[in-house]
């Protein structure tokens, strides 16, 4: 549709209101926009894809903490053992230093009765 036109004197009294009248017409779309077969199968592919790597990232992940969880257990376990160790070498040389004063008490008495 052509442009409508306003002609403007420049004698006309720029106070006096100009009456502007515009008919909209409102466009009926030409075509209904159709997505090709082609273009969902392959966007459904490629979402297909994409969730197939995220659950491949996702299991290497899961792979991931679950060798870390074992190398800490293990790690903890080690040191616990090795603590237990020191503490049993500890009681052990308690035990001994016991000994070495019962000894010593006893044979000092016994000088003296």
């Amino acid at each position: 549709m052509a442009a409508s036109t306003i002609p403007v004197s420049a004698e006309e009294n720029l106070a006096d209101p100009i009456d502007i009248r515009v008919d909209v017409i409102h466009p009926e779309p030409v075509a209904v926009v159709a997505f090709p077969a082609a273009a969902i199968v392959r966007t459904q592919a490629q979402h297909g894809e994409a969730i197939r790597d995220i659950q491949e990232h996702f299991n290497r992940t899961t792979e991931a903490i679950g060798k870390i969880t074992r190398n800490r257990e293990r790690q903890a376990r080690v040191k616990i053992e090795q603590q237990l160790a020191a503490v049993q070498e500890s009681q052990r040389q308690d035990r001994e230093d016991f000994r070495k004063l019962k000894e010593l008490v006893t044979s000092q008495f016994g000088r003296h009765s």
